[in-house]
């Protein structure tokens, strides 16, 4: 069973570096979401990214990246790139599914 708390710290430190230098761009909005914090919505106690990109004015698209055990295990710059990774897909498919390209 994945103990998320075994994670905590590395959580807390990789939310206050997502909070302090917004490294994944000025248009994608992320927020750290631990089982303990009031926002949580999964059903199951696994910390996530809650993603936010607005494609237009009217038009915000949303996703959630669960942060499994064996991502949490990669030390942080691995971890940062996986999630860069992530969201940099997300928004590529975001953008592709408004303006038709998919």
């Amino acid at each position: 069973m994945f103990d998320w708390k075994k994670y905590k710290e590395k959580l807390l430190a990789l939310r206050e570096l997502i909070e302090r230098e917004r490294p994944f761009g000025a248009d994608v909005d992320v927020e750290l979401v631990l089982p303990e914090d009031p926002q949580f919505k999964l059903h199951k106690e696994v910390p996530y990214l809650l993603v936010r990109f607005e494609v237009s004015e009217n038009i915000t698209k949303e996703r959630k990246i669960e942060l499994f055990d064996y991502y949490l295990e990669k030390d942080m710059n691995e971890l940062i790139k996986l999630i860069t990774d992530m969201i940099e897909e997300f928004v590529a498919e975001s953008e592709s599914s408004e303006y038709g390209g998919g």
